[in-house]
């Protein structure tokens, strides 16, 4: 796994994985509010999330992703990405965008289900994004010792976790909702 911080990748090895655990743990963190996005050929997204925590966990595919003004970070299936404080976010396509191509916008085909880029070819991508909530009342304090962004990569247990999502935004069991609020939730601590 990884922390990237500021231009460069930091690496975390097992030792130091309990000084962020102590971080995350206290606040408290839930899945506030999630949605499962496809996407196909090319496309950008841009939105202002007014420092609200956000996170991308990519179930198939992968996408380049831009938070506040940073270098694109390029997510692949498995990848899990958490911004505590996200002001501004791109996503756009590993396709090559056209320099003047205009800003995508995200179709409804279910509840809480949306689809960016080409509306019928086959889907190249499927990630889960949303925001979070943070219940500790030490969440301004907290957050602010946290990465400005944290991305884990080549982790097995969170493989696992992402796999089990996968699998419940597919097969639509009852009570799915409730499901996937914990396993978020788990994937975010």
């Amino acid at each position: 796994p990884s922390i990237i911080e500021g231009p460069g990748n930091v690496s975390v090895s097992p030792e130091m994985i309990d000084p962020l655990a102590e971080v995350v743990t206290p606040l408290q963190p839930s899945a506030r509010y999630s949605k499962l996005v496809t996407g196909a050929g090319p496309w950008h997204i841009r939105r202002s999330d007014a420092g609200q925590p956000f996170y991308c966990v990519v179930l198939e595919g992968a996408c380049r992703l831009v938070v506040d003004g940073r270098e694109p970070i390029e997510l692949w299936s498995g990848d899990f990405i958490l911004v505590p404080q996200a002001y501004g976010v791109a996503m756009s396509s590993i396709a090559p965008l056209l320099a003047d191509a205009p800003e995508s916008v995200p179709v409804a085909v279910a509840a809480g289900e949306f689809r960016i880029g080409d509306q019928d070819g086959p889907a190249d991508l499927r990630m889960l994004v949303g925001h979070c909530s943070f219940g500790s009342p030490d969440t301004t304090l907290l957050v602010s010792l946290l990465p400005q962004i944290v991305h884990v990569r080549g982790e097995p247990r969170l493989a696992t976790l992402v796999q089990l999502v996968r699998d419940e935004f597919r097969d639509r069991r009852p009570v799915r909702d409730v499901i996937l609020a914990h396993l978020l939730e788990v994937l975010l601590i």
